[in-house]
């Protein structure tokens, strides 16, 4: 029924206009105007609480403080602008890595570990307060994490006298807090990725142009050139990753710009890490027929044309002397025969986290101080036995599912540094270790995250 109404208004009368609709449609109605309405006034408060919106407004303050060499302002600025970005939503902890880096730049390791602090305090609290979920992978990070502790309270072999002893105790059980921060809270995997892959052309473009030169081997960032080496291989991995997995030829150039550092840096670890992160970016994913067809042909070519070989070897060492790349092999595997002859005599809790330089000095076998060149035989030294066995489970946990898209980079990261960890000791050194801990927190979030997706920049689950 069509009814008329007149209405008087300022002694006008109007004649409404007769409503055609029936009541079903006009609450359909009225209800998708109200989703609409809702659902854009959720998109402009997302917006708003994005991370990335905040940082146009602190890149002017941060380029005068870093300029003006204001190190413990710019550490104060980065604790509150990451505690701030992490409770807007979980990209926030990324911004952890250019700060490990402006810090390695300074030297003051003391921003990166407040950096660490306020991540993980406010994830603690988000925790706490039921917005973020505890996943297993926490109780494998506290184990590992108490293991250490109790090597360096009670060490087995005595005090030790290593300088940083205390440093390296505290950089490991930082990277475990992060790790932990991140597993509850885990960053866009493609953002990560690309995160890591630019900080880590600055650097090369940054050390390439003001680095210095020991024993014709490239130094900065307050690194040897192993762990300069070690700090450039997993950016280099996330750039070729990004261009490989997505066809996007623009991820070269980074890439490009950190193996002409690595190259500088002649570090051998470096290349076959860098190396066995490419491996894994063209090899996961595939059926296994093609897996095994590009080892077979990577090892047909390497055996039928030696000569490459000695290009790319060429290429990592550079003009390093055999003599001298000879007696660097031969002391790290006498180094490495005695690390694992000591993890076999104190198989439970090591003799001590920090201890071995000076333990090795002490021993009739080396008398050199001097560290153990391998992260894992440093943790069944140092730690014990099942310490090295509890940090290879999140490993294995982090790489037993197959990952697509941009978790692969992760993956391919992950694998990348498993590798170098062979070849030096960059676990506890925060500016080397900080993508890693990223990387690999992610991946041991992924399966959760798949299942219970995040979309609130608070961080509840919807």
């Amino acid at each position: 029924m069509i009814k008329k109404s007149v209405i008087s208004a300022h002694g006008h009368d109007i004649i409404a206009v007769p409503d055609r609709q029936s009541p079903r449609r006009r609450a359909g109605a009225m209800r998708r105007g109200g989703t609409t309405t809702e659902a854009r006034a959720a998109s402009l408060r997302r917006a708003a609480a994005r991370p990335s919106s905040l940082l146009p407004l602190s890149a002017p303050v941060v380029a005068f403080l870093v300029v003006d060499r204001s190190w413990p302002v710019v550490g104060a600025v980065a604790m509150l602008a990451l505690g701030v970005l992490t409770v807007c939503g979980p990209a926030g902890v990324l911004a952890v890595i250019p700060v490990s880096l402006l810090a390695g730049l300074s030297g003051a390791t003391s921003v990166t570990l407040g950096a660490i602090a306020a991540v993980t305090m406010v994830v603690a609290v988000q925790l706490v307060a039921g917005t973020r979920t505890p996943r297993p992978a926490h109780l494998w990070i506290a184990l590992l994490g108490l293991l250490v502790l109790l090597a360096y309270v009670l060490p087995a072999g005595g005090p030790g006298t290593a300088p940083d002893r205390f440093s390296d105790l505290i950089g490991l059980l930082a990277g475990l807090g992060l790790l932990a921060a991140v597993v509850a809270s885990p960053p866009p995997a493609g953002l990560m990725a690309r995160v890591a892959a630019l900080a880590g052309a600055v650097v090369a473009g940054w050390v390439l142009a003001a680095g210095q030169r020991e024993g014709g081997r490239l130094v900065g960032f307050a690194q040897n050139p192993n762990f300069l080496g070690a700090l450039l291989a997993l950016p280099f991995v996330a750039a070729a990753g990004l261009a490989l997995r997505h066809r996007r030829p623009a991820w070269l150039v980074p890439a490009g710009v950190c193996v002409a550092a690595m190259a500088a840096t002649q570090s051998r670890g470096a290349f076959v890490s860098a190396a066995a992160g490419v491996a894994v970016v063209l090899l996961q994913g595939r059926r296994r027929g093609i897996q095994v067809a590009i080892v077979a042909t990577a090892a047909v070519l390497g055996t039928v044309f030696p000569a490459a070989i000695d290009t790319v070897e060429h290429v990592a060492v550079g003009d390093r002397p055999a003599a001298e790349l000879s007696q660097d092999s031969s002391v790290r595997e006498h180094v490495a025969w005695y690390a694992a002859k000591v993890a076999a005599e104190h198989p439970l809790r090591g003799i001590g986290y920090g201890v071995f330089p000076s333990y090795a000095e002490n021993s009739p076998h080396l008398g050199i101080y001097i560290a153990t060149h391998n992260d894992y035989l440093r943790l069944a030294a140092e730690t014990g036995i099942p310490a090295l066995i509890v940090f290879l489970v999140l490993i294995w946990l982090g790489m037993k599912s197959p990952a697509s898209g941009e978790a692969a980079v992760q993956r391919a990261m992950v694998a990348a540094y498993a590798v170098g960890m062979l070849f030096a000791n960059p676990l506890a050194n925060l500016v080397v270790s900080t993508p890693f801990w990223l990387a690999l927190g992610c991946l041991l979030a992924a399966p959760a995250s798949r299942e219970h997706p995040i979309n609130s920049a608070l961080g509840v689950k919807t």
